[in-house]
């Protein structure tokens, strides 16, 4: 006689039946459905976002905004890697150390520029528009590669004497920049050798000196119009410890310290973050 099946062993087996059946079902469903639509994987699904998902997604990544340059586009790759190799090993061959090696670049900075958008109350309907002011400066900022020589930039202005210089009684030359003027607010190749031997070239040995370091010094310099390609020749001999280097064409945007740091770090031509210290430096004063 076959044993009785209890009732423990009665409800397994239907629980098992049940969830076949069910495997069965959603099989079926599944096959029908793949004939009805035979290629929905390919299809785009449409994704949208919020600004707050947006910022909180920059702020995880760590992506920020920034402006394409048409410098850039022009860039030769090629030309700064084979550059980069014989500038390590010629640093490596003459001894020259951080501290040692300078660069120097201009940017320009329209120093009464306002941003375009800022913040109104709710009750505010429109923000009244205002004229852009265009008032140009041009800065030419130089430092060491251990940045712990930083030189007295050049200042071009359109404007030899400003009010604010005859109101306030203020000496250009004890000012924290070397001025000149330019009608175009350029540097010129005149200018920029007076630079050199002005201020770069005594600031340099002076800096030299006080550090015990070897009295020899290296400018990177780019191509610009204002850095002629004699400018050793131009160089007083008290400073003739100062040697020159120029970077290879078209590599300016990729290879430039100062446009990697100093100069992109006020974005002076740009947005200007360092605008805000700008204005008030010169809140005072009406140029």
């Amino acid at each position: 006689m076959a044993p009785k099946k209890t009732s423990g062993s009665a409800s397994t087996e239907k629980r098992r039946m049940m969830s076949l059946e069910i495997k069965l079902e959603i099989g079926e469903k599944y096959e029908q459905g793949m004939r009805q639509t035979p290629d929905t994987s390919t299809e785009e699904e449409s994704f949208k976002a919020s600004r707050g998902w947006f910022d909180n997604f920059k702020k995880r990544t760590g992506i920020h905004s920034v402006v394409r340059h048409d410098e850039a586009a022009n860039a030769d790759v090629k030309a700064a890697e084979e550059f980069v190799k014989n500038f390590a090993e010629f640093v490596e061959a003459e001894g020259y150390i951080p501290q040692q090696i300078f660069n120097c670049d201009e940017t320009g900075l329209f120093w009464k520029k306002m941003p375009r958008r800022t913040y109104i109350t709710e009750e505010e309907k429109k923000m009244p528009g205002h004229k852009p002011m265009k008032d140009r400066l041009t800065l030419a900022l130089c430092a060491n590669a251990s940045c712990n020589c930083k030189i007295k930039p050049l200042l071009i202005y359109h404007s030899g004497n400003p009010r604010a210089f005859k109101a306030h009684k203020i000496i250009k030359e004890k000012l924290h920049v070397m001025w000149r003027v330019n009608p175009m607010s350029w540097v010129t190749r005149q200018f920029f050798i007076d630079w050199v031997n002005l201020v770069f070239g005594p600031s340099v040995k002076k800096y030299l000196k006080d550090n015990n370091l070897p009295l020899r010094a290296l400018l990177v310099l780019d191509n610009a119009p204002a850095h002629p390609p004699q400018i050793e020749e131009e160089i007083l001999n008290e400073y003739n410890f100062v040697k020159v280097l120029y970077l290879s064409p078209n590599t300016t945007s990729i290879l430039q310290p100062m446009e990697d740091k100093q100069t992109d770090a006020p974005d002076l031509e740009r947005s200007v973050p360092m605008r805000a210290h700008v204005h008030q430096e010169v809140a005072e004063y009406d140029l």
